[in-house]
């Protein structure tokens, strides 16, 4: 496969999570967290069970998110935030996003095949085979963190840009406080960890930018006539599934320029490996 990028030597070191004041009262604890050669932070998410979709009764939700029992049948460690400009930079180049507002920012624009191919060279420069995309299953299982509810933090209340929902104005940039005041319409993305995160200490899961995903998917499901993501792996009590089927890859979590609606933890959406969008990036796992 040609190379998407030049390799750039990346800077050796390591972080001390109390030295550097990075260990939050909202933070997972530190013997649960990891940190790699690009200063990534990742933190432990448990195996176990959770319910995966939305009830009939949850507002904003699609045809397609059918709720069923899904084992997680191994820990995993998530990616604390978004990869950013700053660990993007060290590793390859150039830097592919629309919004270059600086090291802490995440990085967008980034398509499906880039971000696989930063993931390549992440891997063998740890000299390992673990990082990854998450599936689509264990993005939404580490954004729930256990929640029920439309979003980590409680149920969704409105689809406004212009009034809070009490669930996210502390959790997520999206179009209430991502730009649409001060200065008006200057809707663009934000520093990770400026927000607080979910109960398992991860940061950004609803809003910022949207984030691919492993799973590949169908766009339409031709007997229902509907559009929208279709997989084989919404089947009840579903061990570790990884849709492999279909020409474009599933999407998760909602962008800084979106509403509530799309925020949620069981929304999903979709596009073509190599799409580019200014509010599209991504996070990745770490196997144990």
């Amino acid at each position: 496969m040609k190379s998407l990028f030049k390799l750039i030597p990346a800077l050796v070191f390591s972080i001390s999570l109390v030295a550097a004041g990075l260990v939050s009262p909202y933070s997972a604890k530190a013997q649960d967290i990891i940190t790699n050669r690009l200063g990534m932070r990742f933190v432990r998410i448990p195996a176990g069970s959770f319910i995966m979709g939305s009830p009939t009764s949850e507002p904003g939700r699609n045809w397609n998110e059918q709720q069923h029992k899904v084992t997680i049948s191994k820990s995993f460690y998530m990616g604390e935030t978004e990869v950013t400009q700053g660990q993007w930079n060290k590793l390859v180049s150039p830097n592919p996003s629309a919004f270059k507002l600086g090291n802490t920012y995440p990085v967008d624009s980034v398509t499906w095949n880039e971000a696989v191919q930063f993931i390549s060279f992440l891997n063998q420069m740890e000299g390992t085979r673990k990082y990854r995309l998450p599936t689509e299953a264990e993005w939404e299982y580490a954004c729930r963190a256990g929640a029920t509810t439309a979003f980590a933090t409680g149920p969704i209340t409105n689809f406004s840009c212009t009034e809070p929902d009490p669930a996210l104005k502390d959790t997520a940039w999206y179009c209430y406080n991502s730009g649409l005041q001060g200065p008006a319409r200057d809707f663009k993305p934000h520093p990770v960890k400026t927000l607080k995160p979910n109960r398992w200490g991860l940061f950004d899961m609803h809003g910022n930018v949207q984030e691919w995903v492993q799973d590949a998917c169908k766009w339409r499901d031709i007997l229902r006539a509907r559009v929208g993501v279709v997989t084989d792996t919404y089947k009840e009590n579903i061990v570790d599934p990884l849709s492999r089927t279909g020409n474009h890859r599933v999407i998760r979590g909602g962008g800084w320029y979106q509403n509530g609606k799309y925020q949620r933890c069981a929304y999903r959406s979709y596009y073509k490996p190599i799409a580019v969008r200014n509010s599209l990036g991504f996070r990745i796992v770490r196997e144990q």
